[in-house]
């Protein structure tokens, strides 16, 4: 599994440097982005090219999925820490058992005649 991560990194990583490289005359281009709330206000960015912006838009869903990621991975590791404390008990409560001495019951039918006798 870890090679084919990596493998998948390395093709991923091939393509954006291609993609880059093919497309930079688009890229290098100027753009401003807007945030226009009617009637409060209007908010303008600075003059960056296409090419940053797409490269921060990237960074920022790398980090949204690791974030994401992280807080899975912190759940999963409470719920194993819970369940290992359970194994635990029921593994202490099985031992107790079988260290219990095993003591012999009456049948049913012995009961029966004690009764009628």
């Amino acid at each position: 599994m870890r090679y084919i991560k990596f493998l998948f990194l390395l093709v991923l990583l091939v393509f954006s440097v291609m993609f880059f490289t093919q497309n930079n005359d688009t890229l290098s281009q100027g753009l401003s982005l807007v945030l226009d709330i009617p009637s409060v206000v209007t908010l303008h960015s600075v003059l960056l090219p296409f090419g940053v912006l797409l490269s921060f838009a990237f960074v920022a869903g790398a980090l949204l999925t690791l974030l994401y990621f992280a807080v899975d991975k912190f759940r999963t590791m409470s719920t194993m820490r819970e369940y290992r404390t359970r194994m635990s008990s029921l593994e202490q409560e099985l031992n107790s058992l079988r260290n219990m001495p095993i003591t012999e019951e009456q049948s049913y039918s012995e009961v029966k005649e004690e009764e009628n006798a």
